[in-house]
């Protein structure tokens, strides 16, 4: 299989800048003008999404640079078909991760320019692209799935150029996490279920929600552990690299998405913003939906994570109501 990895700035969704989803990272271009050209890589128009990535330009090259292709199969040509396109950026915590991928992805040698210009790419003074794909064949992950990283500057590793084929030995390990990741599986180096449990925790409906949870986490490489018998205001925490966040899982048997929040557990709500996840699991027993609340700078106010649609109503009293509304 042809794989690229491409590394752009850091977005919640691509799909044009706005005052709740802002650019950060990418390099100069984007600290200096506030903006990339990568911001509408996850945009669907007509079924296709264009994607942007900065190469690297030889010195004396013309244009506005080019994607050695021949790497990847495109030889003497000025496309290539069929790749699977990795799109990575840098985490704000740090770190560089998998934010979402192309299948049977088209690369172009060359920058290529709209010929009918999409209204949102107009928007965003976006003029054409290097990559496309089908919307179907795109996957753009939540922050929270945002956790299969990428190495940088080191021995098999993605170095300062934002392109990387991956095809040296050294970089098969990788390559095999990131396959696992579009398989849908566990990479070989997650870390395996903590055994400790509460064994005062006998709610079915809890039960299969905290467990819910935990597979989610677990799935996208977190370290969950169980702090449920330590009052400490949310029920599980998870790491990965830098990253450490404090869960509090509210299960429910019917499909409503209406939680309610003890004194202490809307303290840990209102004290850990960033770091804090309020995990609601909706039909725990027999088909479970997982909406993962947290607290997001931009829109300063709480979000559900990967659904910039629904929206959470916070009722205040002695406690906390959440309620997520479509």
């Amino acid at each position: 299989m042809k794989i690229l990895f491409c590394n752009i700035g850091w977005m919640e969704f691509y799909r044009g800048l706005s005052a709740t989803d802002k650019i950060v990272g990418g390099g100069s271009y984007v600290k200096d003008e506030g903006m990339g050209h990568e911001v509408c890589n996850f945009a669907d128009h007509r079924g296709v999404v264009y994607g942007y990535v900065q190469p690297p330009k030889a010195k004396g090259q013309p244009g506005e640079g080019q994607i050695n292709i021949d790497r990847i199969g495109g030889k003497d040509s000025d496309s290539v078909e069929g790749v699977l396109v990795f799109w990575t950026a840098t985490r704000p915590e740090g770190g560089t991760v998998v934010v979402g991928w192309y299948k049977n992805a088209t690369v172009h040698r060359f920058y290529q320019r709209f010929k009918r210009m999409p209204a949102l790419h107009k928007r965003n003074g976006l003029h054409g692209y290097r990559i496309e794909a089908k919307t179907s064949d795109a996957v753009l992950l939540s922050v929270d799935q945002r956790t299969c990283t990428i190495p940088r500057k080191v021995k098999g590793g993605m170095g300062q150029s934002n392109i990387w084929f991956a095809d040296a030995a050294e970089s098969q390990p990788t390559v095999k996490n990131v396959r696992a990741l579009v398989a849908g599986k566990k990479a070989k180096a997650a870390v395996k279920r903590s055994r400790k449990t509460d064994p005062d925790h006998n709610a079915k409906v809890e039960k299969a929600a905290i467990a819910t949870v935990r597979d989610y986490y677990e799935k996208n490489f977190y370290i969950v552990e169980s702090v449920e018998k330590d009052n400490v205001g949310w029920d599980l925490e998870a790491i990965s690299g830098k990253v450490m966040l404090r869960i509090e899982v509210k299960g429910l048997s019917g499909s409503i998405a209406n939680a309610q929040l003890s004194p202490n557990e809307y303290d840990a709500f209102a004290q850990n913003l960033n770091n804090y996840r309020l995990a609601i699991v909706t039909k725990a027993l027999d088909s479970p939906r997982l909406l993962i609340c947290r607290y997001s700078d931009e829109h300063s106010n709480w979000v559900v994570d990967g659904n910039e649609y629904l929206k959470i109503d916070i009722q205040t009293k002695l406690s906390a109501a959440v309620i997520v509304r479509i």
